[in-house]
């Protein structure tokens, strides 16, 4: 009796996984178009990768660590007891989770590329926060306002490129925040680019 199609050579679903750090570069744009505060950081996680023929679904979960300064009396200027400040910096640690579908424009046995899009879930897991006042220096932010700065999660669109050689694995990614880290009214969306390096174990 054959054998339906699926299990012929090249049909059958193939199941990778593997490991990826790199760098993450996060524009916060304003609605008034006067400042752009950049957040740099790096990251690391972990995938899994279901493809089969020209098209495949990958699930990650990724460690990311950035920074933000905030300048120009953003959040009114005032925090906690009226403290005022020139800058506020912030430090925060975040696992995303993305979920991601696609296919390969190439796919050769040692080289293919991949483009693709999805959707990510991203949690904030740690938050250090400090403001800069002419008059009292350094004020660390305590947990209740952080609170009353930063929502715990965001959901971003995502899409990206990239390519495999041979073990080895190369993205570029971007991701538009659907909604803010950050509570106040001054701020859009996020824009976050992701540069990784990876290997399929």
């Amino acid at each position: 009796m054959a054998k339906p199609k699926i299990f012929k050579t090249g049909g059958r679903p193939h199941l990778q996984y593997g490991g990826q750090v790199g760098a993450n570069l996060n524009y916060f744009i304003y609605l008034n178009g006067l400042q752009k505060d950049i957040s740099v950081g790096y990251q690391g996680g972990l995938f899994m990768r279901v493809s089969r023929k020209r098209i495949f679904a990958q699930f990650e979960v990724n460690m990311l660590r950035s920074t933000v300064h905030i300048t120009n009396g953003i959040f009114n200027n005032q925090f906690g007891q009226n403290v005022s400040y020139d800058k506020l910096k912030f430090k925060y640690y975040s696992v995303g989770i993305p979920l991601i579908l696609g296919g390969y424009a190439l796919k050769k046995p040692l080289y293919k590329l991949r483009m693709y899009g999805g959707f990510e879930a991203q949690f904030i897991t740690k938050t250090n926060a400090y403001i800069n006042s002419n008059n009292k220096g350094y004020h660390t932010l305590n947990r209740n306002e952080k609170r009353e700065i930063l929502r715990p999660a965001q959901a971003n669109f995502l899409m990206g490129t990239g390519m495999d050689i041979a073990m080895f694995i190369f993205d570029v990614k971007y991701s538009a925040g659907m909604c803010s880290f950050f509570r106040e009214d001054y701020r859009t969306q996020t824009n976050l680019f992701q540069f990784t390096v990876g290997m399929i174990f």
